[in-house]
């Protein structure tokens, strides 16, 4: 087997130079994982490594996972003597063979579920409402302090910034708790292998002394504390290989910290740098758009991708009425182009900036008769915030859905718990009733085996059915919705769940699409509305397992790569998105997304853009992005389909 067969002289010497500091800036299509692998291999089968000596780490389960394959085809064997895994694998490997004072080798790790469960457990201790407070805020607030290496005995009360008393009394609240119960959350096992490796002497020089050889992938995307890790185990042998792209550089809000490759070059003098540039995926248009597009940004690396590929396609440009005509073109377009060229559902890819775009695109495709899965997420309309205004819909429409009722109750029914709700179902399989009939039994009186709270509870939530009921008599649909969310006060509720801002979006994104009804009268609106859900919900479970087109998020989009790709919403307020307008650095890092969208396409990019939007109920008209602009109009083809067709804009 020849290991350097097919790569090029920057590959080559790349998995030849095994000895000392190594960076590797690899551009996207590059071939990084291909030369990572073969380093490993021409570790082992050409330079006498022994593979119990090598550790890489990447930074998903996927990763690591497609880089362990890999790895078994070239080395057979002896590619379990390895250690490829994530970096919190590589921790808790550690932590469970050293252990930890106080808790030994036998603790827990909780998962994002248990953690959020112990969050709201000590909100409550610290006398706070979940509902009036974020439980997002608190979780980002303790990863931050974790990650900096901030104690909770060590903020002061008072002190102001970031840390104001509650989160700082949540904080010490949730770290007894973890104590109690022998837990660490993921945060947690990378600060107990850094104080291990830090404080222990001899646990660092064993380690140092097993991994001998260690290589990062995805290096930009280490936190500070994850880079402090590696550090310690590869100081000693300085054998430490280290590939990323600051180019791709997409998940600040994950703690990543771009600054972290110059700080590699500092803490190991002597770095050897190679750049990675030539990309074999792309054509050399798209290549060259790259280029120009990320040049704009100040805070990078000079470095100009290159390809030996044909010129190929334009960048398509692509003007359209609404996110409705929006997403029709782009199934239409790959159904034109599956019959021209003879292209697979699977070889196309529609990605977007926020995951509420998802809703237009896949009635789209679904009115095309197109299968399409979700890379990352969930379908629309089975999010859990579009099922609970669904459910308010339903019952509004008729009482008698016990599923959509049960639902509102667990929703908004304050003082409807667990028990009362099974002897009100106890009592619905006795009668062979309903439940909204032995609800309004319960708010009489009728039923003594309720307590007199339950009872007050159900007559003050049938008044709260009956006045939304009486309501969706005359109010349109929007404003309907929109009294819903008011009397609920499902905001709040939807602060004490995970990314409660893109639940929202996708709330908002829902009443947009009542909208479109508001032509009819408001009882056929909302039996249209609900039509439009349920024949949606089918149609997502019907596209399951079939040859589909991809839809994912430009963030979810990394590390894959599509004949085809449609980049959906490019305007001001979505890409870049409207918060990181004023923010230099969030800018760019919008520029740095669409520039990873753009090289994740081997032949065709469109990029399209419409006139205007629904935005809560609302219609607002848009302006093209300014990362169209930056590519240069020699390298794009304008297409007007808006009606009628105007010159469209340059």
């Amino acid at each position: 087997m020849d290991l350097l067969e097919g790569l090029n002289s920057e590959q080559i010497e790349a998995v030849k130079t095994l000895e000392g500091p190594l960076l590797v800036h690899a551009g996207p299509g590059s071939g990084k994982t291909r030369v990572i692998v073969h380093r490993i291999a021409y570790m082992v089968l050409e330079a006498g490594i022994k593979p119990r000596h090598i550790l890489a780490v990447t930074f998903s389960k996927k990763a690591a996972g497609e880089m362990q394959k890999r790895l078994e085809e070239l080395l057979g064997d002896m590619a379990a003597l390895l250690t490829v895994s994530t970096i919190h694998s590589a921790c808790l490997r550690i932590l469970r063979r050293e252990g930890i004072p106080g808790l030994g080798t036998t603790f827990e790790v909780y998962d994002e579920e248990e953690q959020n469960k112990l969050i709201r457990q000590c909100m409550e201790m610290a006398g706070l409402s979940i509902e009036e407070n974020d439980l997002r805020r608190f979780k980002g607030i303790i990863s931050y302090a974790k990650i900096n290496m901030i104690g909770p005995d060590s903020i002061v009360p008072g002190s102001g910034g970031r840390f104001d008393d509650a989160s700082a009394a949540v904080y010490r609240s949730y770290q007894k708790a973890l104590k109690k119960q022998r837990a660490l959350d993921y945060d947690d096992m990378l600060i107990s292998t850094h104080r291990l490796l830090k404080e222990n002497e001899p646990v660092l020089k064993k380690y140092q002394q097993l991994y001998r050889y260690i290589l990062v992938d995805e290096f930009q995307d280490t936190s500070s504390l994850q880079y402090q890790i590696i550090k310690l185990l590869g100081s000693e042998h300085r054998n430490l290989c280290v590939v990323g792209d600051p180019d791709q550089t997409i998940y600040s809000w994950r703690q990543a910290e771009i600054r972290n490759i110059d700080h590699f070059r500092k803490d190991f003098p002597g770095t050897r740098i190679i750049g990675m540039d030539e990309n074999y995926r792309s054509t050399k248009t798209i290549v060259d758009a790259a280029n120009a597009l990320i040049s704009h940004n100040s805070r990078r690396r000079e470095k100009q991708l290159t390809t030996n590929r044909e010129e190929g396609n334009q960048v398509i440009v692509v003007k359209l009425d609404d996110e409705d005509a929006e997403a029709r073109f782009i199934a239409r377009t790959v159904r034109s182009l599956e019959a021209q060229s003879g292209l697979k559902n699977s070889d196309f890819a529609v990605l977007y900036r926020v995951n509420a775009q998802s809703r237009a695109l896949e009635d789209g495709f679904n009115v095309e008769g197109l299968h399409y899965k979700l890379a990352t997420g969930t379908p629309f309309y089975k999010r859990r915030e579009i099922m609970d205004m669904a459910a308010w819909l339903r019952i509004i429409r008729n009482p008698a859905d016990d599923t959509a009722l049960a639902r509102v109750i667990r929703l908004a029914g304050k003082g409807i718990g667990a028990q009362s709700m099974a002897a009100l179902q106890s009592r619905v399989d006795k009668s062979g009733g309903h439940l909204f009939q032995v609800l309004e039994q319960a708010a009489a009186g009728t039923i003594l085996s309720l307590s007199v709270r339950t009872q007050r509870s159900a007559a003050l939530f049938l008044v709260l059915v009956h006045d939304l009921q009486a309501e969706a008599r005359h109010l349109s649909l929007v404003a309907l919705m929109n009294r819903i969310l008011e009397k609920t006060a499902y905001l709040e509720h939807l602060k004490g769940e995970d990314d409660p801002e893109e639940r929202w979006e996708n709330v908002l994104e829902l009443i947009s699409l009542a909208g479109a009804y508001e032509h009819l009268n408001p009882i056929e609106a909302l039996s249209s509305l609900l039509q439009k859900i349920n024949a949606a919900s089918d149609a997502a479970e019907k596209g399951n397992g079939k040859e589909t087109v991809t839809f994912n998020t430009l963030h979810g989009s990394k590390g894959t790569e599509f004949p085809v790709i449609f980049i959906a919403g490019t305007e001001e307020g979505l890409l870049p998105h409207n918060k990181s307008l004023d923010d230099p650095e969030r800018l760019e890092e919008e520029r740095r997304l669409c520039y990873v969208g753009i090289t994740r396409a081997m032949d065709t990019v469109y990029l399209t853009y419409v006139e205007k939007r629904r935005s809560f109920g609302e219609i607002s008209y848009r302006v093209p992005s300014r990362f169209i602009r930056e590519i240069p109009p020699n390298l794009t083809a304008h297409l007007d389909m808006t009606t009628p067709a105007r010159p469209a804009d340059g």
